[in-house]
């Protein structure tokens, strides 16, 4: 592959994450068509098409490209923690934990394997031992996911009001971007009260 190409690739990679975070889905579809033209084969091409798939709930075709994304490079870190969402979307919590706590091996500090770890606990009806898990987290950590698997915990019991309290005082030491991706990982596992904003709301363009 020749340096015009790898700039190409670079470019095209980085408009369509660009997209992708921002929801634009066809937009990031036709830069991933770009970069791949550019540079075939890379599994940071099939992860992010899965992880477009992921999104829009076309779980098996999402599945086929992370795999795919793997058997180009084992250790890829992306497309495992990606296959690990899948999972825990489908409700297949005990696979998604086996897959997040293998993770957990190569990333041992991860605060956010940890929160995803209490999710499947808690999913699967094992609030003790969710509790046990968020205990042990980091606090105050370097990410918001002590305060939302708190509020998950509290959620889960119909504690409302305290789940609101830990809502209101993450954003005290969080950023809003910091805190948005576990706001809405609670809103796809259906653990958003009917008090919290909808996160969507301002980023529907």
């Amino acid at each position: 592959m020749g340096f015009a190409d790898q700039r190409t690739y670079s470019a095209a990679l980085e408009r369509a994450t660009a997209a992708f975070n921002q929801g634009k889905l066809a937009e990031a579809e036709k830069q991933i068509a770009a970069a791949e033209k550019a540079e075939p084969n890379k599994p940071e091409i099939l992860n992010l098409r899965g992880a477009i798939f992921t999104k829009q709930k076309r779980f098996d075709e999402a599945s086929q490209q992370f795999n795919q994304a793997l058997a180009l490079d084992p250790k890829f870190y992306p497309a495992k923690f990606n296959l690990a969402e899948v999972s825990l979307l489908q409700g297949k919590y005990s696979d998604a934990a086996r897959e997040y706590q293998e993770l957990k091996q190569v990333d041992p500090g991860s605060e956010l394997l940890d929160f995803k770890l209490a999710l499947c606990a808690l999913l699967s009806g094992e609030e003790a031992r969710a509790a046990a898990l968020v205990d042990l987290m980091t606090f105050p950590g370097k990410t918001p996911a002590y305060y939302y698997a708190r509020a998950a915990i509290a959620m889960k019991r119909g504690q409302k009001e305290t789940a609101q309290k830990y809502l209101e005082n993450v954003k005290k030491y969080y950023s809003d971007e910091q805190c948005a991706y576990f706001a809405q990982a609670l809103k796809q596992v259906d653990f958003t009260s009917e008090k919290a904003p909808q996160p969507n709301a301002t980023q529907s363009q």
